[in-house]
Protein backbone atom coordinates (compact mmCIF):
# COMPACT_ATOMS: atom_id res chain seq x y z
CA UNK A 1 0.00 0.00 0.00
CA UNK A 2 1.62 3.22 -1.07
CA UNK A 3 1.94 6.44 1.28
CA UNK A 4 -1.15 8.46 -0.46
CA UNK A 5 -3.55 5.73 0.56
CA UNK A 6 -2.04 5.03 3.95
CA UNK A 7 -2.63 8.85 4.86
CA UNK A 8 -6.38 8.71 3.31
CA UNK A 9 -7.09 5.64 5.83
CA UNK A 10 -5.05 7.83 8.70
CA UNK A 11 -7.36 10.94 8.12
CA UNK A 12 -10.30 8.50 7.55
CA UNK A 13 -9.92 6.80 10.79
CA UNK A 14 -9.18 10.29 12.43
CA UNK A 15 -12.53 11.57 11.08
CA UNK A 16 -14.67 8.29 11.97
CA UNK A 17 -13.25 8.66 15.78
CA UNK A 18 -14.16 12.77 15.52
CA UNK A 19 -17.36 12.15 14.70
CA UNK A 20 -18.03 8.79 16.89
CA UNK A 21 -16.49 10.72 19.87
CA UNK A 22 -19.21 13.64 19.01
CA UNK A 23 -22.21 11.24 18.99
CA UNK A 24 -21.31 9.40 22.16
CA UNK A 25 -20.51 13.02 23.30
CA UNK A 26 -23.75 14.24 22.15
CA UNK A 27 -25.93 11.09 23.83
CA UNK A 28 -23.93 11.53 26.97
CA UNK A 29 -25.26 14.86 27.10
CA UNK A 30 -28.62 14.60 26.24
CA UNK A 31 -28.92 11.84 28.70
CA UNK A 32 -27.41 14.00 31.22
CA UNK A 33 -29.60 17.06 30.29
CA UNK A 34 -32.71 14.68 30.43
CA UNK A 35 -32.03 13.15 33.43
CA UNK A 36 -31.32 16.80 34.92
CA UNK A 37 -34.71 17.76 34.22
CA UNK A 38 -36.44 14.85 34.66
CA UNK A 39 -34.83 15.34 38.04
CA UNK A 40 -35.98 19.04 38.26
CA UNK A 41 -39.33 17.92 37.59
CA UNK A 42 -39.50 15.04 39.94
CA UNK A 43 -38.27 17.55 42.43
CA UNK A 44 -40.95 20.51 41.65
CA UNK A 45 -43.39 18.19 42.11
CA UNK A 46 -42.87 17.16 45.07
CA UNK A 47 -42.44 20.76 46.12
CA UNK A 48 -46.09 21.30 44.70
CA UNK A 49 -46.92 18.28 47.25
CA UNK A 50 -44.79 19.92 50.08
CA UNK A 51 -46.57 23.05 49.55
CA UNK A 52 -50.18 21.84 49.41
CA UNK A 53 -49.30 19.44 52.75
CA UNK A 54 -48.18 22.66 54.58
CA UNK A 55 -51.79 24.10 54.00
CA UNK A 56 -53.53 20.96 55.01
CA UNK A 57 -51.50 20.62 57.86
CA UNK A 58 -52.48 24.27 58.96
CA UNK A 59 -56.26 24.08 58.20
CA UNK A 60 -56.18 21.05 60.57
CA UNK A 61 -54.66 22.40 63.28
CA UNK A 62 -56.74 22.62 66.11
CA UNK A 63 -56.17 26.69 66.61
CA UNK A 64 -56.98 27.79 62.59
CA UNK A 65 -61.09 27.83 63.05
CA UNK A 66 -59.61 30.93 66.02
CA UNK A 67 -57.42 32.52 63.45
CA UNK A 68 -60.39 32.39 60.95
CA UNK A 69 -62.77 34.05 63.93
CA UNK A 70 -59.50 36.78 64.78
CA UNK A 71 -59.39 37.54 60.97
CA UNK A 72 -63.28 38.16 60.37
CA UNK A 73 -63.29 39.77 64.24
CA UNK A 74 -60.57 42.33 63.06
CA UNK A 75 -59.99 45.35 60.56
CA UNK A 76 -57.44 43.75 58.81
CA UNK A 77 -57.91 41.34 55.46
CA UNK A 78 -55.23 39.14 56.11
CA UNK A 79 -53.57 37.46 59.08
CA UNK A 80 -50.07 36.05 58.72
CA UNK A 81 -49.69 32.72 60.65
CA UNK A 82 -47.30 29.94 61.85
CA UNK A 83 -47.36 26.17 61.24
CA UNK A 84 -46.56 23.60 64.43
CA UNK A 85 -45.51 21.62 61.99
CA UNK A 86 -43.55 21.09 58.09
CA UNK A 87 -42.95 18.55 55.88
CA UNK A 88 -39.02 17.54 55.39
CA UNK A 89 -36.27 19.26 53.43
CA UNK A 90 -39.31 22.43 53.62
CA UNK A 91 -38.86 25.99 54.37
CA UNK A 92 -41.90 27.80 54.92
CA UNK A 93 -41.35 31.32 53.47
CA UNK A 94 -45.02 32.95 53.93
CA UNK A 95 -48.16 31.36 55.33
CA UNK A 96 -51.18 33.56 55.09
CA UNK A 97 -55.15 34.06 55.36
CA UNK A 98 -57.11 36.48 53.64
CA UNK A 99 -60.50 38.06 53.03
CA UNK A 100 -61.21 38.52 49.47
CA UNK A 101 -63.26 40.53 47.59
CA UNK A 102 -67.34 39.35 48.12
CA UNK A 103 -68.06 37.32 44.82
CA UNK A 104 -71.50 38.80 43.46
CA UNK A 105 -72.96 34.78 43.82
CA UNK A 106 -75.20 33.82 46.27
CA UNK A 107 -73.12 30.84 47.34
CA UNK A 108 -69.66 33.07 47.65
CA UNK A 109 -70.41 35.91 49.50
CA UNK A 110 -67.95 34.45 52.18
CA UNK A 111 -64.68 33.72 50.33
CA UNK A 112 -60.77 33.40 51.99
CA UNK A 113 -58.12 32.34 50.68
CA UNK A 114 -55.68 30.28 52.66
CA UNK A 115 -52.00 30.38 50.53
CA UNK A 116 -47.87 29.85 50.90
CA UNK A 117 -44.97 29.99 49.66
CA UNK A 118 -42.45 27.35 50.31
CA UNK A 119 -38.82 26.47 49.29
CA UNK A 120 -38.17 22.21 48.89
CA UNK A 121 -35.09 21.46 48.52
CA UNK A 122 -33.99 23.42 45.71
CA UNK A 123 -37.64 24.41 43.85
CA UNK A 124 -39.77 26.99 45.10
CA UNK A 125 -43.34 26.61 44.85
CA UNK A 126 -46.97 28.05 46.14
CA UNK A 127 -50.28 26.97 46.73
CA UNK A 128 -53.59 28.40 47.95
CA UNK A 129 -57.07 27.39 49.08
CA UNK A 130 -60.12 29.20 48.24
CA UNK A 131 -63.15 28.42 51.03
CA UNK A 132 -66.56 29.62 51.96
CA UNK A 133 -66.32 30.42 55.74
CA UNK A 134 -70.03 30.27 56.71
CA UNK A 135 -71.22 26.75 57.67
CA UNK A 136 -73.32 25.36 54.83
CA UNK A 137 -76.16 24.29 57.29
CA UNK A 138 -76.91 28.67 56.93
CA UNK A 139 -77.03 29.20 53.79
CA UNK A 140 -80.05 27.47 52.68
CA UNK A 141 -81.22 28.76 49.50
CA UNK A 142 -84.62 29.68 51.44
CA UNK A 143 -83.71 31.20 53.91
CA UNK A 144 -84.75 28.00 56.50
CA UNK A 145 -83.27 25.12 57.95
CA UNK A 146 -85.57 22.52 59.51
CA UNK A 147 -84.94 18.85 59.97
CA UNK A 148 -85.57 18.17 56.07
CA UNK A 149 -82.68 19.46 55.50
CA UNK A 150 -79.84 17.41 57.72
CA UNK A 151 -79.30 14.12 58.02
CA UNK A 152 -80.50 12.05 60.83
CA UNK A 153 -77.46 11.31 62.16
CA UNK A 154 -76.33 14.98 62.47
CA UNK A 155 -79.77 16.52 63.31
CA UNK A 156 -79.39 15.63 67.12
CA UNK A 157 -76.06 17.29 67.25
CA UNK A 158 -77.21 20.23 65.87
CA UNK A 159 -79.75 20.44 67.82
CA UNK A 160 -77.54 20.01 71.01
CA UNK A 161 -75.48 22.70 69.82
CA UNK A 162 -78.40 24.84 69.63
CA UNK A 163 -79.53 23.68 73.08
CA UNK A 164 -76.03 24.28 74.70
CA UNK A 165 -75.28 27.96 73.17
CA UNK A 166 -75.13 30.55 75.89
CA UNK A 167 -75.90 33.32 72.75
CA UNK A 168 -73.06 35.25 74.56
CA UNK A 169 -71.50 37.61 71.53
CA UNK A 170 -69.14 40.84 72.47
CA UNK A 171 -70.79 43.00 70.02
CA UNK A 172 -74.34 42.22 70.97
CA UNK A 173 -76.77 42.86 74.24
CA UNK A 174 -77.69 39.75 75.47
CA UNK A 175 -81.58 39.84 76.64
CA UNK A 176 -83.48 36.64 78.43
CA UNK A 177 -86.76 37.01 78.80
CA UNK A 178 -89.29 34.78 81.39
CA UNK A 179 -92.91 36.12 82.24
CA UNK A 180 -94.89 37.91 79.17
CA UNK A 181 -93.50 40.97 77.44
CA UNK A 182 -94.07 43.05 74.42
CA UNK A 183 -91.51 44.01 72.32
CA UNK A 184 -92.61 47.80 70.95
CA UNK A 185 -92.19 51.31 70.36
CA UNK A 186 -92.58 54.48 72.57
CA UNK A 187 -91.91 57.69 71.53
CA UNK A 188 -89.52 56.70 68.67
CA UNK A 189 -87.45 54.39 71.27
CA UNK A 190 -87.77 50.58 70.90
CA UNK A 191 -87.94 48.57 73.90
CA UNK A 192 -89.46 45.52 75.56
CA UNK A 193 -92.58 46.39 77.69
CA UNK A 194 -94.48 44.64 80.68
CA UNK A 195 -97.76 45.16 81.52
CA UNK A 196 -98.67 45.70 85.19
CA UNK A 197 -102.00 46.03 86.94
CA UNK A 198 -102.44 48.69 89.72
CA UNK A 199 -104.73 49.04 92.09
CA UNK A 200 -107.05 52.65 91.70
CA UNK A 201 -106.62 53.59 95.49
CA UNK A 202 -109.67 55.66 95.23
CA UNK A 203 -112.10 53.68 93.17
CA UNK A 204 -110.65 50.48 93.87
CA UNK A 205 -110.43 49.87 90.04
CA UNK A 206 -107.93 47.61 88.53
CA UNK A 207 -105.69 49.26 85.46
CA UNK A 208 -103.28 47.82 83.37
CA UNK A 209 -100.23 50.48 83.14
CA UNK A 210 -97.37 49.25 80.44
CA UNK A 211 -93.82 49.67 81.77
CA UNK A 212 -90.60 49.88 79.61
CA UNK A 213 -88.22 47.64 81.14
CA UNK A 214 -85.73 47.07 78.88
CA UNK A 215 -84.37 49.35 76.29
CA UNK A 216 -83.41 48.23 73.26
CA UNK A 217 -79.67 48.86 70.86
CA UNK A 218 -79.94 48.73 67.26
CA UNK A 219 -78.74 45.32 67.79
CA UNK A 220 -79.60 42.42 70.39
CA UNK A 221 -79.92 39.12 71.13
CA UNK A 222 -83.16 38.02 72.53
CA UNK A 223 -83.62 35.16 74.09
CA UNK A 224 -87.24 34.32 75.52
CA UNK A 225 -86.84 31.36 78.25
CA UNK A 226 -90.39 31.11 78.95
CA UNK A 227 -93.43 33.14 78.99
CA UNK A 228 -94.94 35.03 75.86
CA UNK A 229 -93.46 37.30 73.59
CA UNK A 230 -95.89 39.75 71.78
CA UNK A 231 -94.60 41.43 69.02
CA UNK A 232 -96.14 45.20 67.77
CA UNK A 233 -93.44 46.83 66.03
CA UNK A 234 -91.30 46.04 62.99
CA UNK A 235 -87.91 44.50 63.99
CA UNK A 236 -84.62 45.63 62.22
CA UNK A 237 -81.66 43.31 62.80
CA UNK A 238 -82.07 41.10 65.58
CA UNK A 239 -82.27 37.90 67.12
CA UNK A 240 -84.52 35.93 68.48
CA UNK A 241 -84.75 32.73 69.84
CA UNK A 242 -88.38 31.51 70.64
CA UNK A 243 -88.58 28.65 73.18
CA UNK A 244 -92.74 29.67 74.46
CA UNK A 245 -95.44 31.56 72.74
CA UNK A 246 -94.90 33.99 70.40
CA UNK A 247 -97.28 36.79 68.80
CA UNK A 248 -96.95 38.05 65.59
CA UNK A 249 -98.79 40.92 64.17
CA UNK A 250 -98.22 40.64 60.28
CA UNK A 251 -94.68 42.14 61.22
CA UNK A 252 -91.37 42.49 59.15
CA UNK A 253 -88.70 42.02 60.71
CA UNK A 254 -85.36 41.80 59.71
CA UNK A 255 -82.52 39.17 61.34
CA UNK A 256 -83.13 35.62 62.52
CA UNK A 257 -84.95 33.31 64.40
CA UNK A 258 -84.10 30.70 66.06
CA UNK A 259 -87.63 28.26 66.99
CA UNK A 260 -87.06 25.62 69.63
CA UNK A 261 -88.95 23.02 70.60
CA UNK A 262 -91.44 24.63 72.70
CA UNK A 263 -92.05 27.22 70.45
CA UNK A 264 -95.33 28.25 69.78
CA UNK A 265 -96.70 30.65 67.34
CA UNK A 266 -99.47 32.38 66.57
CA UNK A 267 -100.15 35.15 63.57
CA UNK A 268 -97.97 35.94 60.54
CA UNK A 269 -94.74 38.19 60.04
CA UNK A 270 -92.47 38.26 57.16
CA UNK A 271 -88.44 37.90 57.98
CA UNK A 272 -86.01 38.72 56.22
CA UNK A 273 -82.75 37.43 56.84
CA UNK A 274 -82.60 33.67 58.31
CA UNK A 275 -84.97 30.68 59.84
CA UNK A 276 -83.45 28.00 62.27
CA UNK A 277 -86.55 25.37 62.09
CA UNK A 278 -84.73 22.01 63.73
CA UNK A 279 -87.92 21.04 65.22
CA UNK A 280 -90.52 22.54 62.19
CA UNK A 281 -92.03 23.93 64.50
CA UNK A 282 -93.21 27.17 61.87
CA UNK A 283 -96.09 27.45 60.46
CA UNK A 284 -96.91 31.49 59.88
CA UNK A 285 -93.44 32.71 59.13
CA UNK A 286 -92.70 34.02 55.35
CA UNK A 287 -89.04 33.91 54.71
CA UNK A 288 -86.75 35.62 52.08
CA UNK A 289 -83.47 34.82 52.38
CA UNK A 290 -80.66 38.19 52.70
CA UNK A 291 -76.78 36.41 53.36
CA UNK A 292 -76.04 40.13 54.37
CA UNK A 293 -77.73 39.02 57.62
CA UNK A 294 -76.06 36.09 58.05
CA UNK A 295 -72.43 37.67 57.32
CA UNK A 296 -73.00 40.50 60.06
CA UNK A 297 -75.18 39.06 62.69
CA UNK A 298 -75.20 34.97 62.72
CA UNK A 299 -71.74 34.61 63.99
CA UNK A 300 -73.56 34.46 67.45
CA UNK A 301 -74.90 30.99 66.46
CA UNK A 302 -73.43 27.61 67.10
CA UNK A 303 -70.37 26.18 64.27
CA UNK A 304 -70.97 29.46 61.98
CA UNK A 305 -67.69 29.95 61.23
CA UNK A 306 -66.32 26.84 59.18
CA UNK A 307 -63.72 26.95 56.75
CA UNK A 308 -65.13 24.92 53.67
CA UNK A 309 -62.39 24.25 50.85
CA UNK A 310 -63.78 25.75 47.41
CA UNK A 311 -60.39 24.93 45.07
CA UNK A 312 -56.88 24.27 45.67
CA UNK A 313 -54.23 25.32 43.11
CA UNK A 314 -50.54 25.76 42.67
CA UNK A 315 -48.21 28.41 41.22
CA UNK A 316 -45.10 29.14 40.22
CA UNK A 317 -42.89 31.72 42.12
CA UNK A 318 -38.89 33.26 40.73
CA UNK A 319 -36.08 32.93 42.86
CA UNK A 320 -34.59 36.07 43.56
CA UNK A 321 -32.18 35.18 46.02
Amino acid sequence: MNKRKEGYIYIFTIILISLLALFFYFIYSYTSNTSYISLNKVEKIQANYAAESVLNIKKSEENFNKNLENLLNSHSIYKNLHCGFKPNDTEIKRLQLRMLDDDKSMKNYDLVELSTDIKYKNSLASAKIRANYINKLYKMDDGVLNSGKVNKDDLEKIKNSFEKNNWTHAKYKLINLEGDFIYGVEKGKKYIFEEVEEIDENTLEKTTKRIPRISLDNVNIIVQNSGSLKIESDINNQILVINDKVLFNDNKISGIIILNNNAQISNNCKLVGYLIDLYDKNSSISVKYHPPVLKFYGSVMPDFIKFQPISLNHYDLEDNT
